[in-house]
């Protein structure tokens, strides 16, 4: 399969007698090395910086995931939000989902027999059902806010350690935990808090393979009676 030509251009012929080889995967930065946000559903000004922590719907989502989310099954995928929003649009998300459908746990456009989350620094966590959403599509909050403000980083910590409590008390088991090293020490946080707590299988978090979170999901869902 070819990758489309840029306006202007057209489409390079592959040399005869080669396969076409695919677009290189690329990465956007700006000139400080900071990922380029890109929002393909719009950007909210008021769901910018740390006022976005006040806004109404940021808080009505954090009584929503504290209060009414349960999680669809007993196994969790926690991967990290995206500088691409929907997350589900970024090419980390591309990537899990073709894992997903080559070990059967996809089905009628989301996963099944096991619960993807994304871990949010703004909304804390996103299910992969409901990441197009609003406030998920429309958020800019890196993690480097959180980690820069003690006061953020005590309350994202908080927050998350008491949803994952009441994920436990509504059936969560087990978490396949594919962080980068920002979010991971968040989570870590919010773990020393919190009184209960799935049990855990990480795998080292990369956006180029998924080789070593498919080994790990495996391995989590034979011994949860579903490999």
């Amino acid at each position: 399969m070819s990758a489309e030509a840029l306006p202007g251009t057209t489409p390079a012929s592959p040399i005869p007698g080669t396969v076409a080889s695919r677009p290189r995967f690329s990465i956007r930065k700006d000139e400080a090395g900071r990922l380029v946000p890109r929002h393909h559903s719009g950007l909210d000004p008021g769901l910018v910086g740390e006022r976005a922590y006040t806004h109404p719907a940021v808080q009505e989502w954090w009584r929503w995931l504290r209060e009414e989310y349960r999680p669809p099954s007993p196994v969790a995928l926690v991967t990290p939000c995206s500088n691409v929003k929907p997350y589900t649009r970024s090419p980390t998300s591309r990537k899990v989902r073709g894992l997903l459908r080559r070990l059967g746990l996809w089905g009628g456009g989301a996963p099944r027999g096991v619960t993807w989350l994304y871990f949010s620094d703004l909304l804390i966590l996103v299910p992969y059902e409901r990441a197009g959403d609003y406030p998920a599509c429309c958020y800019e909050a890196p993690p480097d806010l959180v980690l820069g403000s003690q006061e953020l980083r005590s309350m994202v910590t908080s927050l998350l350690a008491e949803a994952v409590e009441r994920l436990v008390e509504r059936g969560l088991r087990e978490a396949v935990v594919f962080l980068p090293r920002k979010h991971l020490t968040l989570w870590r946080e919010a773990r020393e808090k919190a009184a209960k707590w799935p049990r855990e299988y990480h795998t080292g978090y990369t956006i180029f393979s998924t080789r070593s979170l498919e080994k790990t999901l495996r391995k989590t869902l034979s011994l949860h009676g579903q490999g």
